[in-house]
C-alpha cells in the first residue's frame, strides 16, 4: 500500500485487533473484519478497511507462531483485548511490513485510543520491544514446531499427510504464503491474448495460467483491474474455472448451479454458452452477491438466470418440470483447498467438521440425482483436499448408483481428478493450471 495514502497505522491496528478478537472466538476472519469496522470509530480513512484486512489476513498466516511468541515473551497471559492489538502489532514485526520502531509507536497508539487497552500500552511496548531483542535467537526455535511452521493446528496436519504423503509438506507450506491474484477473461467481450496485450499497454505485469485465466504478478485492488468493472474480467481461481468447463452445458441447455454463491461459476457458465439457468443460494445475502456478478458481467443479456433463494437440497420446490441437463454442485465443505485465501479455516474447523461435511455432501447429491434428465450430467466438486470429502464421497455415490457412470474429465485419465494447490514455475501449454488452488472434481452422467 501507499504509504502516502495509507491511513494511520494506529487506526488500521485497532479495527484489526478488534477482528482478530473475534476470529479467536470462534467467527470467521471476514465476518468479524466486517463486525469490526461497524464496532469501532477509528476515523472516516476510505483505504482504512483495505488496511486492517491486510493486517488481520497478516497475523492469521502466522497465527501458531503468534501465539507461541506470545507465551513466550509474556509472564501471564494477556487479556483478550490486550492480547489481540499485541498479536497484530507482532504479525507486522513477523512480517516486516513496516519498520520496527513505526510498529512498535503505532501499537502503543493504539492501545492509547482504546479504553479496554489503555492500561496495557506499557505492557504492549514491553511485549514487541522484547521480540525485537530476541527475534533472531526466538524465530528459528518456535519454528521448529510444526504447527508453527505450517501455521495449522496438529489434528489438520495430521490429516493432510495421511491423505497425501509425498505432497503433503510442499502443500501445506504453499498454503501459509498470500495467494496469487487469477482472473478469468470473460469470452463474450475479449480473448486471453487480447487482454495480456491490454495489461502489456498499461505496464501490468502477468501471464496466461488457465484456458480463460491470468494471473498478476502483483495483486491489486479489483477498482484497479483493467477492464473489471465493465465486466471483461473477473477474479475467480484458474482451478475453480475448470468446473464450468468440466460441465458441458451447450445452447439450449437447462442448467443447475446448486449452492452458487458468490456467483463466479454462475456468470461463467453464462459467458459458455447461451442456457436456461438456475442458480440457487440458501443464504439471501450470498445470493445477493449473485445478482451483483450477473449485472457486471452483463449474464443476463445471453442467458436465461433465475436466481433462487432455497435449499438446493429441496429441488421439488424450484427444479422445472422436465428436470435438469446439467447440474453443477459446488458443495460445502471444510475448503482445505483454499487455505491461502483464507488462513483461517485450519483454525475454525473441528476435527468432526469433515465428516459432517461428507454427510451433508451424500445429502445434496441423493437429493439433486433425481432432478437430473435422462443423459444428463452432474458434476461435483469441493474445494477440499480430504478424500473422505473428494474421491471416497464419490465413489460411493457411484457404488449405490446403478444409473451413474463417471465420465473421465480428460480422455484416458481417470475418472476423478483431485487437485492439490500448486504454483509451477513455466507456462501454461494448455491442459490443468499451471497455478491453482485445490479442487476435487466427479462427473457423472444418467444411464
Amino acid at each position: 500500500m501507499n504509504e502516502a495514502c495509507a491511513p494511520p497505522l494506529a487506526d488500521a491496528l485497532r479495527v484489526a485487533a478488534h477482528a482478530w478478537a473475534r476470529l479467536r472466538a470462534g467467527t470467521s476472519l471476514d465476518r468479524a473484519l466486517e463486525a469490526a469496522r461497524q464496532a469501532t470509530a477509528a476515523g472516516p480513512h476510505p483505504r482504512l478497511a483495505a488496511a486492517a484486512q491486510d493486517i488481520a489476513y497478516t497475523a492469521t498466516r502466522h497465527l501458531a507462531l503468534i501465539d507461541a511468541a506470545i507465551a513466550r515473551l509474556a509472564a501471564r497471559p494477556p487479556d483478550a483485548a490486550v492480547g489481540a492489538l499485541a498479536a497484530v502489532a507482532l504479525g507486522q514485526l513477523v512480517a516486516q511490513r513496516h519498520a520496527d520502531y513505526a510498529v512498535v509507536d503505532q501499537a502503543v497508539a493504539a492501545a492509547k485510543a482504546d479504553a479496554s487497552t489503555r492500561a496495557a500500552a506499557g505492557f504492549i511496548n514491553a511485549l514487541l520491544r522484547r521480540w525485537l531483542r530476541e527475534r533472531d535467537a526466538c524465530l528459528p526455535e518456535l519454528l521448529r514446531a510444526d504447527e508453527v511452521r505450517f501455521n495449522a493446528p496438529r489434528w489438520w496436519l495430521e490429516r493432510v499427510r495421511a491423505a497425501h504423503p509425498q505432497r503433503a509438506d510442499a502443500v501445506l507450506d504453499l498454503q501459509r504464503r498470500p495467494p496469487p491474484l487469477t482472473l478469468r477473461v470473460n469470452r463474450r467481450r475479449t480473448t486471453v491474448a487480447a487482454y495480456l496485450d491490454r495489461l502489456a499497454q498499461d505496464g501490468i505485469a502477468a501471464e496466461q495460467v488457465g484456458a480463460a485465466a491470468v494471473r498478476l504478478r502483483t495483486p491489486r485492488p479489483v477498482d484497479a483491474i483493467p477492464g473489471f468493472a465493465q465486466g471483461d474480467v473477473s477474479v475467480q481461481d484458474a482451478g475453480a474455472q475448470l468446473a464450468a468447463q468440466f460441465l458441458g452445458a451447450r445452447d439450449g441447455m437447462r442448467v443447475l448451479d446448486a449452492c452458487a454463491a458468490p456467483g463466479g461459476k454462475t456468470a461463467q457458465l453464462a459467458e459458455l454458452a447461451d442456457i436456461e439457468l438456475d442458480a440457487v443460494e440458501i443464504d439471501r445475502a450470498r445470493a445477493a452477491r449473485i445478482e451483483s456478478n450477473l449485472a457486471r458481467t452483463a449474464a443476463h443479456a445471453h442467458a436465461r438466470i433465475r436466481v433462487i433463494v432455497g435449499d438446493a437440497a429441496q429441488p421439488q420446490s424450484y427444479a422445472p418440470a422436465g428436470g435438469y441437463d446439467r447440474i453443477l454442485l459446488d458443495a460445502p465443505c471444510t475448503a482445505s483447498g483454499i487455505v491461502r485465501r483464507h488462513p483461517d479455516i485450519p483454525w475454525l474447523r473441528r476435527p468432526d467438521d469433515v465428516a459432517q461435511l461428507a454427510t451433508l455432501q451424500s445429502r445434496l447429491l441423493e437429493a439433486l440425482w433425481p432432478v437430473l434428465s435422462r443423459a444428463g450430467r452432474l458434476l461435483y466438486v469441493v474445494c477440499s483436499v480430504f478424500p473422505e470429502e473428494g474421491e471416497r464421497q464419490a465413489r460411493q455415490f457411484a457404488a449405490c448408483r446403478a444409473d451413474a457412470r463417471a465420465v473421465p474429465l480428460t480422455a484416458g485419465a481417470e475418472p476423478f481428478l483431485q487437485l492439490l494447490p500448486d504454483e509451477v514455475a513455466q507456462p501454461w501449454r494448455g491442459g490443468t493450471p499451471t497455478v491453482h488452488d485445490g479442487f476435487f472434481f466427479a462427473l457423472f452422467e444418467k444411464t
